[in-house]
C-alpha cells in the first residue's frame, strides 16, 4: 500500500481533509461495471489490481479512495443434509442459493463438536498479503469482518436465536463467545498480511427500529467488540461498523467502544444523519447515506443536490464524513449517478 496518509484515513481519524473522500463498499455487481465501461471510458487492460478476479483498477479510475475487500471472512466448510439443502462454515441453512432464516447451532454439543469453521487458507492469506504489498496509486482497502449479532442469530435460526433470548440466553452468550474467538483469532491472521483497516459487517436494523434493545445489544456483545477494537487499535488500525437499517440510537454505543467509523446509514431506514451531525458532531466518522434507490432511480440533479447539502451540514458541525452509497453498487445504479456522485460533485465541492 502507499505510504502517504491519504484522506480516508484522515477522516476515519477524524482529522482535517483537504476534501471529503469517497468509500465503495465492495466490488460492484458486474453487470453495473459492464454498463459503466460502456458509458465512460477506463483503463482495462491494467492486469496489476486483479484480486480474486476482481480487477481494482477499475475502481481507481473511477476515482473512489477505498473500497472493501469481502472475500477473507473465514474458509470453505460445511456439509449437505439433502439434495438441496447445505450448512455452511457459519451453520446456517441453505436451500440452493437462499439461507432458510434457521441455522444449526441449538445445544452446546454441536457448538463444542463445529469443525467447519476455519480461517481462510494460507495460500489465500498469501495473496492478500501480496496484493496490499502492492504500490497503488490511491485505494485504501478495508477488509471485512463477519459481524457478532449477524452470525449468531443466522447460525441459531432467527426462532430459535429470538426464544433463547428469553428463556435460554447463557447459549445465546455461548454461541457469541464462539464467534467472538474466531474473529479475534481471523484479525490476527489478517494483520500478520498487512490489513491496516477493518470493517465489521453486523446488521442491527429494520426500518425504524433495531431487531433487539439496545440494553439487550449491550449485554451480549458491548465486551466482546471491546475486546475486539482492543485489538486493531493495538496496531494502530482503524475499525468500520457497517449496519444496515434504522441504527440512530445505537450511534452513542457505537463511539463509546471505540469505533473510528459507522458506515451506511440509511434514509430510507429512517436514520437522519442531519441530526446525528448535530448530536455527535466530530465524535465519530459517518460513512454513507446515499441510498441505492437514490443511485438507481434518482436524476443526476438529485444526487448532487444531496451531496451538497451532506457534505454542507458535515462541514457546518464540524464532522468526519466519508460518501459512499449505502450497500453495494448493483446492476440498478445508473452509471450517470455514479459518476455524479464521485466526478461531478464530491472530488470538486469546497
Amino acid at each position: 500500500m502507499y505510504s502517504h496518509r491519504s484522506e480516508f484515513l484522515k477522516a476515519l481519524s477524524k482529522e482535517p481533509t483537504a476534501r471529503v473522500p469517497l468509500y465503495c463498499t465492495g466490488y460492484p455487481e458486474l453487470e453495473f461495471i459492464d454498463n459503466y465501461l460502456k458509458r465512460y471510458k477506463l483503463k482495462t487492460n491494467n492486469t496489476s489490481l486483479i484480486l480474486n478476479d476482481k480487477n481494482y483498477n477499475i475502481i481507481e479510475q473511477m476515482d473512489f479512495d477505498a473500497i472493501s475487500l469481502w472475500d477473507f471472512r473465514r474458509g470453505e466448510g460445511g456439509y449437505d443434509l439433502d439434495d438441496q439443502r447445505r450448512v455452511d462454515g457459519w451453520g446456517r441453512i441453505y436451500k440452493d442459493e437462499w439461507y432458510l432464516w434457521d441455522g444449526i447451532f441449538k445445544n452446546e454439543k454441536i457448538l463444542l463438536e463445529w469443525k467447519y469453521l476455519k480461517l481462510p487458507i494460507k495460500e489465500k492469506l498469501m495473496k492478500l498479503k501480496e496484493f496490499l504489498r502492492k504500490e497503488h496509486k490511491k485505494l485504501d482497502y478495508v477488509v471485512s469482518l463477519p459481524g457478532l449479532f449477524e452470525k449468531t442469530w443466522q447460525s441459531m435460526g432467527f426462532y430459535y436465536f429470538a426464544k433463547s433470548l428469553k428463556k435460554n440466553i447463557e447459549f445465546v452468550e455461548t454461541v457469541v463467545s464462539f464467534f467472538s474467538n474466531y474473529i479475534k483469532k481471523l484479525i490476527k491472521a489478517l494483520q500478520n498480511t498487512g490489513t491496516k483497516i477493518f470493517l465489521v459487517a453486523d446488521d442491527y436494523g429494520y426500518k425504524n427500529r433495531t431487531f433487539i434493545p439496545k440494553e439487550m445489544w449491550n449485554h451480549l456483545f458491548f465486551d466482546h467488540y471491546k475486546e475486539i477494537i482492543n485489538i486493531i487499535h493495538e496496531k494502530k488500525n482503524n475499525i468500520i461498523l457497517h449496519s444496515d437499517g434504522y441504527i440512530s440510537e445505537m450511534i452513542k454505543t457505537f463511539i463509546d467502544l471505540g469505533f473510528d467509523a459507522v458506515q451506511s446509514l440509511e434514509p430510507n431506514a429512517g436514520v437522519n444523519i442531519f441530526d446525528l451531525f448535530k448530536k455527535y458532531q466530530n465524535h465519530i466518522c459517518f460513512i454513507g447515506n446515499l441510498d441505492i434507490s437514490l443511485l438507481a432511480f434518482g436524476t443526476i440533479k438529485q444526487v448532487k443536490d444531496y451531496i451538497i447539502s451532506l457534505i454542507g451540514k458535515a462541514n457546518k458541525y464540524n464532522c468526519s464524513l466519508v460518501v459512499s452509497p449505502t450497500q453495494q453498487i448493483n446492476s440498478k445504479c445508473k452509471p450517470e449517478n455514479i459518476n455524479a456522485m464521485i466526478i461531478e460533485t464530491t472530488k470538486i465541492f469546497k
